[in-house]
C-alpha cells in the first residue's frame, strides 16, 4: 500500500481540483472551502487509517485516544473503515456519539462543580437544545454540513481508491 507520505501529498494535490469542483457545484466561495476544508482534514486526520497505529492516528495527539474503541472495533482494510460509502459515515457517527459523550460528561461536571446544582438529565437536554437552536439561527447551516460531508467523503475516498490502485497496479505487475 502507498505510504503516509503518499496518502497525504495526494490529498493536498487533490485540494485545488477539489476546490474548483465545489465552487463551479455550488457557485459558492464559502462552500468550496467549506468542502476543500473538510476533504484535507478528511485526509489528513479522518481518513480510513484511524483503525491502526497510523500517521492519522497519531496527529490526533493527545486526543487519539478517542480512536481507541474504534481500532479495537474495526479490523484494519475492512469495509466497515475502507469502504467507499461505509467508512466515512461510520467514522462521522462514531466521532459525533464521541463528542456527544464526551459533552454529556462535560455538561454534568460543569453542573455538579462549577454550578453547585444537581446534574440531571434536563440540563443536558437543555444544553443540547441550546446548542440546536443555535445552529438553526445560522440559517444555511444545513448546505455547509453537506458540503463538509461531501469533503470529509472525498478525502477519505481518495484514500481508499489510491489502495486499491496500488493493489491493482500491483498485481498487474506480478503478472506480467
Amino acid at each position: 500500500m502507498p505510504s503516509g507520505r503518499t496518502h497525504d501529498a495526494i490529498t493536498v494535490l487533490l485540494a485545488v481540483p477539489t476546490f474548483a469542483a465545489a465552487w463551479g457545484a455550488t457557485n459558492s466561495v464559502a462552500l468550496a472551502a467549506t468542502a476543500t476544508g473538510a476533504m484535507l482534514f478528511g485526509g489528513l486526520m479522518f481518513g480510513p487509517d484511524l483503525d491502526i497505529l497510523s500517521r492519522q492516528y497519531t496527529r490526533w495527539g493527545p486526543f487519539r485516544l478517542l480512536w481507541w474503541p474504534y481500532r479495537v472495533l474495526f479490523r484494519h482494510r475492512s469495509r466497515w473503515s475502507h469502504g467507499i460509502i461505509f467508512g466515512t459515515l461510520i467514522r462521522v457517527i462514531y466521532f459525533a456519539l464521541m463528542l456527544t459523550l464526551f459533552a454529556c460528561v462535560a455538561i454534568y461536571l460543569h453542573a455538579a462543580f462549577v454550578a453547585s446544582t444537581p446534574a440531571d438529565y434536563g440540563a443536558v437536554i437543555r444544553a443540547w437544545r441550546a446548542i440546536e437552536a443555535g445552529a438553526l439561527m445560522q440559517g444555511r447551516v444545513l448546505r455547509f454540513v453537506f458540503a463538509a460531508l461531501a469533503g470529509l467523503w472525498w478525502g477519505a475516498a481518495s484514500h481508499t481508491l489510491t489502495d486499491v490502485a496500488w493493489s491493482v497496479l500491483r498485481k498487474g505487475s506480478q503478472i506480467f
